[in-house]
């Protein structure tokens, strides 16, 4: 005998909530993780600082659904959707200056911070990214740019040479408008051990930068996940090695400020750069180290400039 409808009904299975992940990011970048250095050999210059805290997941901003409608809001193994980023940072830019004296020698570049809070809207799909990002923020004091170097100075005096904040780029009001490409090209299957080929494109315009970068990335690891779209916690280890070139028609850092006299040494309109680095994924917990060295930024600047990121990230379900 057939069961009572509404007894079919009861026990029809319930569809279940897609996990819509979200993580909080810190990177910091800076010199003095150069660790095949020693300590006191290690540069304190040129890009010298940076400080980024990133939420990203859930919807993309309300700015941009409108063009994003047709795709979901990206959940554990979506393979086209949206989602959005938010993120405050702080870079620090600073001369080269003698260990015992903080006053850099004329011509040098000016010191120079930016602080500034960003929204980014992507489109994910298995094999390509698109993402555009706006960014305000601010120059000069109001970046705590001297704040910062300072407080950090003071924690290990030692291995840190003074500096001289009076001559920086002034205040300023700032704005990036960045619109970045990625694609992906999957050279071995992840069956345990996996590699991809990731290349990249980007144009970014504002006051504060106007540049075009292109590049690309190359990975290598065990278990390694997708570059973008989320998958199931698991553990993996991940290298990566890639390269990059931007070409600049505008630096803030290095041209002064925009409406008003202030000092600038000008820029190379051509900077490549190489990096290198591994990712390791626990559950939930992900740490990553990075290695970049850059090509000369300026006319009298460094040959060459080594920085470094430490990255801690942890992904939560809603």
């Amino acid at each position: 005998m057939a069961a009572p409808l509404g007894a079919a009904i009861s026990q029809s299975p319930t569809p279940s909530t897609p996990s819509i992940p979200r993580t909080l990011t810190l990177r910091v970048d800076n010199d003095a993780f150069d660790f095949w250095m020693l300590p006191w050999n290690r540069p304190d210059e040129e890009y010298s600082s940076g400080v980024h805290i990133t939420y990203g997941g859930g919807d993309a901003p309300r700015w941009a659904r409108g063009r994003l409608s047709a795709r979901p809001v990206c959940a554990v193994h979506s393979l086209s959707c949206r989602d959005g980023r938010l993120e405050i940072g702080q870079d620090i830019y600073t001369p080269s200056v003698p260990t015992n004296d903080p006053h850099a020698a004329p011509g040098s570049r000016p010191n120079a911070g930016w602080l500034y809070l960003s929204q980014s809207a992507r489109a994910l799909d298995e094999n390509s990214l698109s993402d555009l990002t706006i960014s305000l923020g601010v120059t000069g004091p109001p970046s705590l740019a001297r704040f910062t170097q300072r407080l950090a100075h003071d924690a290990a005096p030692q291995y840190n040479r003074p500096t001289d904040w009076t001559e920086q780029i002034h205040f300023e009001p700032g704005a990036i408008v960045k619109y970045e490409r990625r694609g992906r090209v999957t050279t071995l299957p992840d069956d345990g051990f996996g590699a991809d080929l990731i290349p990249r494109a980007s144009v970014s315009v504002g006051n504060i930068l106007t540049a075009a970068e292109a590049g690309f990335q190359t990975r290598l690891g065990w278990h390694m996940s997708h570059p973008w779209l989320a998958e199931s916690q698991h553990a993996e280890v991940t290298f990566m090695a890639g390269a990059y070139g931007q070409a600049i028609a505008r630096s803030i850092f290095l041209d002064g400020n925009s409406f008003a006299d202030s000092p600038r040494v000008g820029h190379k309109p051509f900077v490549g750069a190489g990096e290198a680095g591994v990712e390791i994924r626990y559950g939930a917990l992900t740490l990553g180290y990075r290695a970049v060295n850059e090509t000369r930024a300026w006319v009298r600047g460094p040959a060459w400039h080594p920085w470094a990121s430490m990255t801690g990230g942890l992904t939560f379900d809603r």
